[in-house]
């Protein structure tokens, strides 16, 4: 099930994000020559987090405009979802190029068939709810752009034949990854520490900081794409500090203050700007710092108010989702500015 608490599964702390974020910037060599070759290798294979009935296909309006009809996929994915796709596709045609999938994932073959057909048919990927296994691991990499709706969750773990992690597997999956963009080092570091059994549950922030959504118009994640939670690890030479937020929560009062201390994934990108704006100060000569202490305290006081519109009264998970992805993109433009690379602007 998806999590419904804002202290949902989390990363690893920085000292050992910033040991696997130098696992995330390893370019992948040797790419798989195909989907075939999977195919042929993983066919008994699965990505599952839990049995429920088969994947349907229907044409239905979209969530967001009701005048706009695409294909809804739900269920486990299953030995012909890619026949089943492509005769949805032809008997009630979509509005628009979009799939929108809820599913625990399934069988390894038969989402990569199905990812070919999303490919060859330039389809967009929404995940809705859950999109878990090889949802995330195959089908969600293969869209035009793939996104997740507000409060909705990618789950990765690693491949399993029979139960057992199976690691060549899970090394052609993150491979596939980077056919479509993707980073393979966020599907090879997760699928490692989070086995057949576990769960590595990522929302739209965590998704955004490691590098595994594509909005729509946005670069693909490789090479040109955003990664602040591995880029902010990579550019950086501070040691590493503590994870959570440069407050003491016990005296959090403002909304703001209370989301930070509540939403682990933020306090996730909120430690990775520490470690940025550490360096930052460390470069910097006495008048520098005095003019950066002064730079980040405004630009803090404006990053709060600028999301204090989108807070309600409720301070559960589905209420702030809007706030808290308003103060992730702030946290992530601010890393950016502070590495000051040109080529990751």
């Amino acid at each position: 099930m998806v999590p419904k608490t804002l202290t949902a599964d989390i990363n690893q702390p920085i000292s050992t994000a910033r040991k696997a974020a130098r696992k995330l910037n390893i370019r992948c060599n040797a790419v798989l020559a195909g989907l075939r070759h999977v195919l042929s290798v993983f066919s008994s294979l699965v990505l599952f987090a839990f049995p429920v009935s088969a994947m349907t296909f229907s044409t239905e309006p979209s969530l967001t405009d009701e005048n706009v009809t695409i294909i809804v996929a739900r269920g486990p994915i299953e030995v012909g979802d890619a026949d089943r796709f492509q005769v949805a596709l032809v008997a009630d045609p979509p509005d628009a190029r979009v799939l929108m999938v809820t599913s625990p994932g399934g069988d390894v073959s038969a989402a990569m068939r199905l990812a070919g057909q999303i490919k060859s048919n330039s389809f967009s990927i929404i995940g809705h709810q859950e999109c878990a296994s090889a949802c995330a691991q195959i089908l969600f990499p293969a869209g035009e752009y793939s996104i997740l709706t507000h409060g909705s969750m990618l789950g990765i773990h690693s491949c399993s034949n029979s139960g057992k992690r199976n690691e060549l597997c899970n090394e052609s999956i993150a491979e596939f990854a980077v056919l479509n963009g993707f980073p393979y080092g966020t599907l090879d570091m997760f699928s490692d520490i989070y086995g057949p059994g576990e769960m590595k549950w990522m929302t739209e922030i965590s998704a955004r900081c490691f590098g595994f959504y594509r909005g729509s118009g946005d670069p693909k994640p490789i090479p040109f794409g955003r990664q602040p939670c591995v880029h902010g690890v990579l550019f950086t030479n501070v040691p590493s500090r503590p994870f959570g937020p440069s407050f003491d929560c016990s005296k959090a009062t403002t909304q703001v203050e209370r989301l930070f201390c509540l939403d682990r994934e933020l306090m996730q990108a909120d430690s990775i700007l520490g470690l940025v704006y550490d360096d930052a100060l460390k470069a910097a000569d006495a008048r520098g710092r005095a003019n950066l202490r002064s730079e980040q305290r405004q630009w803090i006081k404006y990053r709060n108010a600028d999301c204090q519109r989108f807070f309600t009264e409720s301070m559960d998970f589905s209420n702030t989702r809007e706030p808290a992805l308003c103060l992730y993109k702030h946290n992530e433009d601010r890393i950016y500015e502070l590495i000051d690379n040109p080529f990751f602007q």
